[in-house]
């Protein structure tokens, strides 16, 4: 490796940009390929798990909460009974199992499960239900 001004740059392995012969060993290779890697890796991107899944649980907490919140503002209206409150209910249980998916750390199915509740509750509140 070399940098703009043709300047071999130093390698953390101590070999300053040589290539490496055959006659290397496995534990140096083994130590330059740990030297490699960042510190704190792991960490990150633990880090990073633990927050998707906390936002996938707000979200899929949030739709269930609003789709509860619909069936009591519809209901105190003064509304008949009808297909929409089974939408919204249905809205709910799928909201309430996603909350679950996403703090179990299945959170791609926690999303499709979010969505499907999020087009119940949007299906039971088309003019079509009113």
């Amino acid at each position: 490796m070399t940098t703009q001004g043709g300047d071999a740059v130093n390698r953390p392995d101590g070999t300053g940009g040589r290539p490496l012969t055959s006659e290397a060993s496995a534990e140096e290779l083994r130590a330059q390929f740990q030297a490699q890697g960042r510190p704190g890796l792991a960490e990150q991107r633990r880090r990073d798990v633990r927050q998707a899944r906390g936002v996938y649980a707000g979200l899929a907490g949030l739709v269930a909460v609003v789709c509860l919140v619909l069936i009591v503002v519809r209901l105190g209206q003064g509304d008949a009974l009808g297909v929409w409150v089974a939408t919204y209910a249905m809205g709910v249980a799928l909201g309430g199992w996603s909350f679950v998916l996403a703090r179990m750390g299945h959170t791609r199915w926690a999303m499709m499960v979010t969505c499907i509740a999020a087009a119940l509750a949007g299906v039971g509140d088309s003019p079509a239900f009113h």
